[in-house]
């Protein structure tokens, strides 16, 4: 899925910057895109205030700015060990299934042996996360005959776009305030998934119940 556009504030003056829409390559980490905003705004001064003769002089300040770049800040690494520990847990604690695996457990395989996970996922019907080099799919995202449930395609159309698949697989794993047990304690989507309303009612709400 592609990723959105960002806006870069360009100098103008003290009216304020001229806000230019820039799309990021398809794989930018989203937990990078703040730090390379950043950076490319510093930059972009940099280059607006430089005249002719002074390219060479502004080429230092251009090399701290892109190391900087290239050096997280604590905060960021500080984001990316909790997401790594995030992705461990879900996956460890989830039931995956390889393509191959789904081309096997259907009744009559198709001879690639990419399909039909990669058609369904292409359809919208189910999601797919990369881990180790490889792409799984959570089992519960199908029936017993290992069809996509009608449910999955609704609930990924409702939750909209992301950049990072694994945002789903959390969404899907921990307990959400917006689907309550019988004691009223927060249940996951994916232990919901026959509560199609509720769990329609949860995905639509992921921005204000769900920081991934």
């Amino acid at each position: 899925m592609p990723t959105e556009a960002m806006h870069f504030q360009m100098p103008a003056g003290p009216a304020g910057g001229l806000r230019v829409p820039v799309n990021m390559p398809d794989d930018t980490d989203p937990a990078a895109v703040s730090s390379v905003v950043e950076a490319i705004e510093k930059a972009l001064v940099v280059l607006m205030h430089a005249g002719q003769g002074q390219v060479i002089v502004r080429a230092d300040h251009l090399a701290e700015i892109a190391t900087g770049l290239l050096e997280p800040s604590t905060e960021l690494l500080e984001d990316r060990v909790h997401r790594m520990r995030t992705l461990r847990q879900v996956f460890a604690e989830g039931d995956w299934l390889t393509a191959e695996q789904l081309n096997v457990l259907q009744a009559a395989a198709p001879k690639s042996k990419s399909q039909p996970a990669s058609d369904w996922k292409r359809r919208g019907r189910i999601y797919g996360v990369s881990h180790g080099g490889r792409e799984y799919f959570a089992r519960y995202q199908f029936d017993a005959m290992y069809e996509p449930l009608p449910v999955i395609r609704e609930i990924l159309k409702a939750f909209g776009e992301v950049a990072d698949p694994w945002v789903l697989a959390a969404w899907f794993h921990y307990p959400n305030a917006w689907i309550v047990g019988a004691d009223g304690t927060p249940v996951a989507p994916k232990e919901a998934l026959d509560r199609h309303d509720a769990v329609l009612h949860a995905a639509q709400r992921r921005r204000t119940s769900y920081v991934a």
